[in-house]
């Protein structure tokens, strides 16, 4: 049995140490524009909980990984019915038309999205209420504020 001289000449037999390619993280605005929508627009879904998953960083800011981006717009494409390859062509061209403004599908899509958004909220306010007011109107506290309110 052999014993190695120097440690790290064994180590370097045994282990293999990969690289993980480094993620692109882009802010609100450069992530709008990679989407060619409005920055408000980004933020209203980021708030409201829609559109692309953000990532929170050590500045306590929401960021955004180019493949989340690339992912998000897939999955807007393929609910619109469009196939992968379409969406490739899109991008392709997209890509060459030089400074990116909006796009008007991804324009139209996340607008559809916030409506999505919006309308699944707001019926979910409304039930709320309802419920509030069935229950308070069956107490005491009801008829009083009734009796003020006439």
């Amino acid at each position: 049995m052999t014993y190695p001289d120097d440690h790290s000449q064994a180590a370097s037999d045994r282990t293999t140490v990969h690289p993980f390619p480094l993620q692109q993280v882009l802010g609100r605005r450069q992530a709008a524009a990679y989407l060619g929508i409005p920055v408000r627009r980004l933020w209203l879904l980021e708030i409201l909980g829609g559109g692309p998953r953000p990532v929170r960083q050590a500045t306590a800011t929401f960021q955004f990984r180019k493949e989340d981006l690339d992912r998000y717009s897939a999955e807007l494409f393929s609910r619109a019915g469009f196939a992968a390859d379409v969406l490739a062509r899109y991008r392709r061209q997209r890509q060459g038309e030089g400074p990116l403004d909006l796009d008007p599908f991804m324009n139209m899509a996340t607008r559809d999205e916030l409506r999505e958004v919006c309308t699944y909220l707001g019926s979910r306010a409304v039930i709320l209420l309802g419920l509030v007011v069935i229950v308070l109107s069956h107490t005491p506290l009801s008829r009083m504020l009734f009796h003020v309110l006439r």
